[in-house]
């Protein structure tokens, strides 16, 4: 069976402890539909909670080669990018043809994370209101 580059999408979910819950579903989709993918999560926790951290850790031992997952206990701060470079990694090396952004959060969160976003040249950026504040 010949992979199918042309429609490979690189699914990026960058979420805090109040948004994974509305995303975690989804990830677990998108890990189990047919066709070319990667998933990541880049998961903010500054108190370092990380809630789903066992179902993440249980998701990468079952799809090791498409769950990349980034578990990162701080802020994301104004001048973020220049201490943690995880995304501009992420984008760097990037193999499928399509990358798709998920943002979910916090209002502050999201829009920290979507400026972060818009600066590495990210114009298309998916926002999900998070289920808990």
């Amino acid at each position: 069976m010949e992979a199918d580059f042309e429609h490979s999408i690189h699914w990026v979910y960058i979420t805090d402890e109040s948004g994974m819950a509305a995303i975690f579903p989804q990830i677990k989709t998108k890990l189990t539909t047919s066709g070319m993918h990667h998933v990541s999560v880049v998961y903010y926790s500054p108190e370092q909670i990380f809630s789903f951290r066992r179902e993440l850790d249980i998701l990468v031992k079952r799809y090791p080669t498409v769950l990349f997952t980034y578990l990162l206990s701080s802020e994301v701060s104004d001048n973020f990018f220049q201490e943690h470079p995880e995304l501009e990694s992420i984008i760097n090396a990037n193999t499928m043809s399509q990358m798709k952004f998920m943002v979910c959060g916090c209002e502050e969160f999201c829009e920290k994370a979507a400026a972060l976003l818009h600066f590495l040249d990210i114009q298309q950026v998916y926002i999900q209101k998070s289920l808990f504040i």
